[in-house]
């Protein structure tokens, strides 16, 4: 059975509201946020009038542990009102009984494989769960609330816990959100400067809002990790935290940085290309440079997953020749040095189309690259577009890290989209490397 408290309660009472569209709890291990996010989604679906609604978390066994049969989940909590189907053609998902007899389809899926969630995200869904929302799919939380837009009072509820401030669910979309009850100083600071998106709401929960967690058992559970390290920060702190140093973020003045490229101020032009594998993106960035190459600018980027060679080709066909209808002559395009057959290939087919020659990326080693960018940074001497694609590629370098234990040697490197987003534009800046770090010393 569940214990409610006062806090359970005032959070049930607020995800009841038709009016409440995004509610996200973050925080500590052990704090009963997911037990009582169940409890609001549980009550919203029931409620809903709508057919279609979405479960999401990593996988389907973190699904089935944390959201379904745990102790107090969906299907142990309401045994008569849900009910775990096979879909003739297709997966599991639940069936839920609501207020008036309606009979609601709860699907189920892994936010980590695109072949699996694009399957599900299609039509309209009104109620959506993701649990563990700062390891989720950026493209597959954009594409959830696409889902939801033909209603009138859509409901989506997250869970985390604290992840590094500069993570796209902060920026994006959590520090929107209107701060409701105590939350600790570190993240008010982050959230209280932001607009806020009418009807987005945040929680933040801590070991003490749990009926189970006694002092003794959160004194032990304190223990776990050293006192100021990361995971004591994000786990048994419930706060945000970096796992290392960010490397660039002390060069960031954004007011400076970003800025609408007028590309008449531009006269040469290149694509950096970088070619994922596995759980990594494919990433082009267009990149320009003024006269005598001295300024660099972020103009454009397109990611996407791993697909084929031939489909890679294709996108980047289509990427060059969408901005030569833009009136731009595109000089080179750069990709990883790693992919010698395929630049081969590359190249071949452009001479055929007449399109821009290919090369191999310079071959800076990636502490010369991050030098690069500090300087180019800190002098102001590159520019990102002032549009989603272009801040994207800033917010990149927001994230990066040092390797642990290689502070000033080493970028940590976990096959993150921003990895992919930062090696594509350094293959596009390098080709002009020794004028860009001319014109950027001639300051000092």
């Amino acid at each position: 059975m569940i214990e409610f408290n006062d806090k359970h309660l005032d959070f049930l009472t607020l995800a009841l509201k038709p009016m409440t569209r995004l509610l996200t709890l973050e925080g500590t291990i052990r704090s009963s946020k997911t037990v009582i996010a169940i409890q609001a989604f549980f009550y919203r679906v029931y409620e809903s009038e709508s057919e279609k609604h979405l479960i999401a978390a990593r996988d389907m066994d973190a699904i089935n542990d944390n959201i379904l049969n745990s102790e107090l989940g969906l299907l142990r909590l309401f045994p008569h009102h849900c009910k775990l189907v096979k879909d003739k053609i297709g997966g599991y998902y639940i069936r839920l009984r609501g207020r008036h007899g309606q009979m609601k389809k709860i699907m189920l899926t892994s936010y980590s494989d695109k072949t699996r969630w694009t399957k599900v995200l299609g039509g309209s869904i009104e109620c959506i769960f993701v649990d563990e929302v700062n390891i989720a799919n950026k493209q597959f939380i954009d594409e959830c609330f696409a889902r939801q837009t033909s209603f009138d009072n859509p409901f989506t509820i997250w869970t985390l816990n604290g992840d590094f401030p500069t993570h796209w669910v902060y920026q994006d979309y959590i520090n929107r959100c209107e701060i409701v009850g105590r939350a600790p100083a570190s993240i008010r600071a982050d959230m209280d400067a932001v607009t806020k998106t009418f009807g987005w709401f945040y929680t933040h929960w801590n070991m003490a809002d749990n009926p189970v967690m006694t002092p003794k058992k959160i004194e032990a559970a304190a223990g776990i990790y050293p006192t100021g390290s990361y995971y004591y920060t994000i786990k048994i702190l419930g706060e945000r935290g970096v796992p290392g140093d960010l490397i660039y973020i002390d060069y960031i003045n954004e007011s400076d940085l970003i800025e609408k490229i007028d590309l008449a101020r531009y006269s040469t032009f290149g694509i950096g290309v970088d070619i994922g594998a596995s759980r990594a993106q494919n990433s082009f960035i267009l990149g320009g440079f003024k006269q005598n190459h001295t300024v660099a600018a972020i103009i454009d980027k397109l990611t996407f997953q791993q697909v084929g060679y031939a489909e890679k080709t294709k996108r980047l066909i289509g990427f060059v020749e969408k901005w030569q209808k833009e009136g731009i002559r595109i000089n080179y395009i750069t990709v990883d040095n790693a992919e010698l057959n395929y630049i081969a290939d590359l190249a071949a087919e452009f001479r055929r189309r007449g399109l821009p020659p290919v090369f191999a990326c310079d071959k800076a080693t990636i502490k010369q690259r991050i030098d690069l960018m500090i300087l180019l940074m800190a002098r102001g001497k590159i520019k990102f577009n002032d549009t989603k694609e272009g801040k994207n590629v800033l917010q990149a370098f927001k994230m990066a890290r040092w390797a642990e234990g290689k502070k000033g040697k080493e970028r940590e490197d976990n096959n993150e989209w921003f990895n992919d987003v930062m090696d594509s534009t350094e293959y596009m800046l390098t080709r002009f490397m020794a004028r860009l770090l001319m014109a950027a010393k001639q300051e000092d």
